[in-house]
């Protein structure tokens, strides 16, 4: 995956999660990755270290 790509995806998890308040698991779905990373992604944005 190249850097865009992976700025983008961080981007539409964390708008899912913060604005649309979806749960990790639909995220994981919709955005076709392992809910693990989804959870990585959300704690990362949020300074704790996953």
């Amino acid at each position: 995956m190249t850097t865009l790509s992976r700025q983008v995806l961080v981007v539409r998890v964390l708008m899912l999660w913060f604005q649309e308040r979806r749960d990790t698991h639909s995220i994981a779905a919709e955005v076709g990755i392992d809910e693990n990373e989804v959870c990585k992604i959300i704690e990362q944005s949020e300074g704790r270290t996953p």
